[in-house]
């Protein structure tokens, strides 16, 4: 009886095209499945911020927009900033990760840099965050909070908080695992972009120095080198839509920014 076999080419060839075909496939499979993953990240992250929010309001009497309000006094950031270590006892393990702030300096006289590099979605390193008036916070989960320390007025929403949803993993880049939330005078947390009865119209976002802010609108979630581009990307990523056109915010929007 006549028996066939495949030739040494002929395997060559097939485990070729195999390989081919892997190497066009395999980063698209592995883009999609972090960015799953970030999903899943960013909708815990955002749960337990609302749930924080509500405890802190019953344990205090008031939401921590009134609690902010009622403790600043003048243009100064220093009574308000007391809320953050308040708001942060309520996450298991939390401790001041780094208290670089704005105003701080190296030797130079230089704007002083985070112990963790950022970047903005187009990959432009930042020396700091658009929240920078209070240090920068870390608790058990592995998320890193930071906040906007400016006062608050009565009857408007506020603080701004940042949140790295995955720590220091990476990318670590505004519209992929860092986003912007905010205080509402109710107690929860809405994603930046959202509005809510008690924001202001549009305000100015920068990439430090900034005060309590509200930005909405696709202008302020595409992939630039300034960070202000960015500040409304957490409404897009709760809505999981494509601020910049046809399909979702996680697996579109984000792949076509990598």
């Amino acid at each position: 009886m006549k028996q066939t076999a495949f030739t040494l080419a002929e395997v060559l060839i097939t485990l070729g095209i195999i390989g081919v075909v892997a190497a066009m496939t395999l980063p698209a499979l592995l883009n999609r499945t972090q960015n799953k993953e970030l999903e899943s990240q960013f909708k815990k992250a955002y749960s337990e911020l609302n749930q924080v929010a509500q405890l802190f309001k019953v344990e205090n009497g008031v939401s921590v927009s009134e609690y902010v309000a009622s403790i600043a006094t003048g243009s100064s950031t220093t009574n308000a900033n007391n809320f953050i270590p308040k708001l942060m006892k309520y996450y298991k393990g939390s401790k001041s990760f780094d208290d670089t702030k704005f105003s701080s300096t190296d030797e130079d006289g230089n704007v002083q840099s985070i112990r963790y590099d950022i970047y903005t979605m187009n990959g432009t390193k930042l020396a700091m965050g658009p929240c920078d008036d209070g240090g920068f916070y870390s608790e058990i989960g592995g998320r890193i909070y930071s906040f906007v320390g400016d006062p608050v007025n009565q009857g408007e929403d506020g603080p701004v908080v940042c949140v790295d949803i995955n720590g220091m993993k990476g990318p670590n880049k505004y519209g992929y695992d860092l986003h912007i939330f905010y205080f509402t005078t109710d107690g929860f947390v809405f994603p930046m972009g959202q509005p809510h009865k008690n924001t202001t119209s549009d305000t100015y976002l920068g990439d430090h120095g900034s005060v309590n802010f509200f930005v909405t609108g696709k202008d302020y979630c595409k992939s630039t080198s300034a960070v202000a581009n960015q500040g409304a990307c957490a409404y897009y990523a709760m809505q999981n839509k494509n601020p910049q056109g046809e399909g979702n915010y996680w697996q579109d929007f984000l792949g076509r920014n990598r």
